[in-house]
């Protein structure tokens, strides 16, 4: 985690190189930018943390290692990624949630399926932006395109944790 960490701190650093040897306020906008960024999104990150905290605690872990266990092989991982579509939130709310059934013991392959089916599928994008935007028929082509990668992304997790453990 440290090395992703540093690679963020030698992003930023190398930016702020760019932008000061522009000479123009570019580093002053930015740091600007950044501080409004950082005022929106530090409570909802505070908050999010606070979600998961609890959510982990409140979660029945028994029923989460049932039906999204490690063990619960393929049929786990199709659970995972109906569950991970219906998750009506962006990321601030699906990464705690996440993060709370990781702790609790959702197994790798299913967590990656989840994600994977909140990231293509999510329900709330759908509704508020892809229908209204794109139209139905487009969307019901990208829908129909897309329904196997929650479960393929489980599946070669599955294979990868066997590779590779964690």
């Amino acid at each position: 985690m440290w090395l992703i960490d540093l690679s963020f701190w030698i992003a930023a650093a190398a930016l702020i190189l760019v932008a000061r040897r522009r000479q123009d306020g570019s580093v002053r906008k930015g740091l600007r930018v950044s501080a409004d960024y950082l005022l929106i999104m530090m409570p909802r990150m505070v908050l999010a943390l606070g979600m998961a905290g609890f959510a982990a605690e409140l979660i029945p872990s028994e029923l989460v290692s049932r039906w999204l266990g490690g063990a619960s092989g393929f049929q786990g991982i199709m659970i995972a990624s109906v569950v991970g579509a219906a998750v009506p939130a962006g990321g601030i709310v699906a990464f705690p949630i996440a993060l709370a059934i990781y702790k609790v013991g959702v197994g790798v392959p299913q967590l990656i399926a989840f994600l994977t089916s909140w990231a293509v599928f999510a329900i709330h994008r759908v509704l508020a932006f892809e229908i209204p935007f794109l139209g139905v028929h487009f969307v019901t082509l990208r829908l129909a395109a897309s329904i196997l990668l929650p479960p393929l992304s489980g599946l070669i997790a599955e294979v990868l944790v066997q590779v590779m453990p964690l």
